[in-house]
């Protein structure tokens, strides 16, 4: 999170402090347990602290792909062909296929010159290509662009984020010129989930239990249909169709029914444990490796680690040690929401879910059982809906009710979706457990659309800052401390926390009164208007519908608690007057661009570049090249 206003630090002073820090602290700690004593307790656990910023630092700049020369995106030349090596599955489109490559060679000046980089190409081809292929492809990859719209969802960054920055539309225009196969373990358990998930489509007929028994099964909803997946948002129910903890632990728990390891002698513990560890990690090779399953075989792998020498390590431990690890390898998952939501999630449930029990925990094993699963998706909740308001934008009012058939409802299928997965293909059992599993899934989805359909199931257009995030969390610490240690410390700084957030909203509240700025986009053939004066907002565009949910629909509901106006319009023929209120004059659109002679009322002018607002001085005629502007005005 630091190194964006760190990277301009070299990679050898990093190195060379890295070293450093680790020498005085292995040299203090081999001083204490020389004189066997604990001295130095500031300065070992600041060196150890140290020592991970600076590892962090390495690691981020290790994996910036600004430090790589050889990078796509940092090449200053362009060639007219390249090699790549297809890295990802086909993912079907609307109107074509999406495969991720590695670029290998461009083809420069006559001569085949080494370049790095992932591509995402989208082509046409029949017979689809096969992790492995290696392809010779013409042309040049086009840089992914950025947002051209405030709150508009930055697909660049996102992209960036897992190493790729450009994508190239190739029709059939590629050649197979043969396959490299260097990652075997990869290959395997590709061809494994796509012998299971044929196995799953002749046993499983319904298409939608199909669907969600590969979502809950395998990870793979890229191809679910959008009204499950909204069904399953809508009710609170999507975390079981992200293999996570709760799938994994019922893996590793599956084992425990059987053996429990603390009754085994040393070396056979730890051949059973081993081999546990090892099927928890083919199973996530085999889902995918989704951020949220890489986090949960991490974690029960650490714990079956410690179990091996019969201890009961601190889940805390494991929770930071499993995130270490995993950032080690690739530093950019801290920004994957499903990495954020999968941690923030578990450790709300490992803090909040205990006390909630004790507060109220009823003698009536019906009722405890059916409190014990809704405390689990409240304390989740509390820790995760800054996050999901953040990214979402949405929170699921029924998420308690559905948590009481989703919970069970994902063990059940579990139990009979994974001996399917490996018995699917014997007869008679084959088709028992697939009866089992698809009328398990049936019975789920039957109450998560029906959740889905009560009334004011879902709200929509929340939308958090950063700032309110903070203070979010902040609060609901102090509230848990409150809860926990009983003192009066806590309670007098939520007063002041909650003082201190009333005047910034004051604050907001007055700004918002003053503001008076119009945003416009002007394209070839389209174009918007939104001017916002104090609390009302008056819009206008010809957009079509996907421009307006992905571009327009972000902004104009963040701004939620402004009353929605649409602006007096004088149309003739092809020429379009907006006339804009309180005298601040006219606009004129015609023939993809905007004239601003009409506007009376001074202003500063900035385009929407980068994902922020950058000024620059406007021509009386904006042509439309797509861009997206502001005029403040004073």
């Amino acid at each position: 999170m630091i190194y964006p206003c760190l990277n301009f630090i070299a990679q050898e002073i990093l190195v060379f402090g890295l070293g450093l820090s680790f020498t005085v602290y292995l040299f203090l700690v081999l001083r204490n347990q020389q004189k066997r004593s604990f001295n130095y307790k500031f300065l070992i656990p600041s060196l150890a602290a140290v020592q991970l910023a600076l590892l962090g630092l390495l690691i981020s700049h290790k994996n910036d792909l600004k430090n790589s020369p050889l990078h796509l995106s940092n090449l200053n030349m362009s060639f007219v062909a390249y090699t790549a090596q297809v890295l990802g599955e086909d993912e079907a489109k609307p109107n074509s296929i999406a495969n991720r490559v590695r670029l290998k060679q461009g083809f420069v000046n006559g001569t085949w010159v080494p370049v790095d980089g992932e591509v995402l190409i989208y082509h046409r081809s029949e017979k689809g290509l096969n992790v492995g292929d290696f392809l010779m492809i013409p042309g040049f990859p086009q840089a992914i662009q950025g947002p051209t719209f405030p709150y508009e969802f930055d697909y660049r960054k996102f992209m960036r984020r897992q190493k790729i920055t450009h994508q190239h539309f190739i029709n059939e225009n590629f050649q197979k010129i043969g396959s490299i196969h260097d990652q075997p373990v990869n290959l395997f358990f590709i061809s494994l989930r796509r012998n299971v998930m044929g196995n799953l489509d002749l046993l499983i007929q319904d298409p939608r239990a199909n669907q969600v028994a590969k979502a809950l099964l395998l990870g793979q909803k890229k191809n679910m249909e959008k009204e499950i997946s909204e069904a399953y948002a809508t009710a609170g129910a999507m975390h079981i169709l992200a293999v996570s903890g709760l799938h994994v632990g019922i893996i590793y728990g599956f084992f425990f029914l059987f053996i429990k390891p603390y009754r085994l002698k040393r070396h056979k513990r730890i051949i059973y444990l081993s081999t546990i560890i090892l099927l928890i990690w083919g199973y996530a090779m085999l889902t995918g490796m989704s951020p949220s399953v890489m986090r949960a075989a991490t974690m029960f792998s650490l714990m079956a680690l410690a179990q091996m020498k019969s201890r009961s390590p601190s889940i805390f431990n494991a929770i930071a040690l499993s995130a270490f690890i995993l950032l080690i390898f690739d530093s950019d998952l801290i920004f994957a929401v499903g990495f954020q939501l999968s941690y923030v999630a578990l450790t709300g449930i490992l803090l909040f879910q205990p006390v909630l029990v004790r507060h109220w925990l009823p003698k009536n094993k019906v009722l405890e059982y059916i409190w014990q699963i809704s405390t689990v998706g409240v304390a989740a909740q509390l820790a995760t809906f800054p996050i999901s308001a953040y990214y979402f934008h949405t929170f699921p009012v029924y998420f308690i009710l559905s948590n009481l058939v989703a919970i069970p409802g994902a063990f059940l299928i579990m139990s009979f979706g994974v001996p399917l997965m490996l018995l699917g293909g014997v007869p008679f059992l084959g088709g028992v457990l697939a009866w089992l599993t698809e009328n398990s899934i049936a019975v789920v989805n039957f109450a998560v659309f029906g959740i889905q359909d009560l009334p004011l199931a879902r709200v929509d257009n929340i939308y958090f800052s950063t700032q309110t995030i903070f203070f979010y969390w902040m609060i609901l610490a102090l509230i848990f401390i409150a809860t926990i240690i009983r003192r009066t410390w806590p309670l007098y700084s939520l007063m002041f926390l909650l003082a201190l957030l009333l005047i910034l909203k004051g604050v907001r509240f007055n700004n918002d009164l003053k503001q008076k700025e119009m945003i416009f986009h002007v394209g070839k053939k389209d174009f918007s208007i939104d001017l916002i004066l104090g609390n009302a907002l008056y819009s206008f565009d010809n957009m079509d519908a996907a421009s307006q949910n992905f571009k327009l629909a972000p902004f104009r509901n963040s701004q939620q608690k402004k009353t929605v106006q649409d602006l007096l319009l004088l149309e003739n023929d092809s020429i379009i007057q907006a006339v804009l209120p309180k005298n601040i004059g006219s606009l004129i659109i015609s023939s993809g661009k905007m004239d601003l002679q009409g506007i009376t009322s001074p202003f500063q002018s900035y385009v929407w570049e980068d994902g922020e607002w950058q000024e620059e001085v406007l021509d009386n005629q904006v042509q439309g090249e797509g861009k997206t502007y502001k005029l403040a005005f004073y």
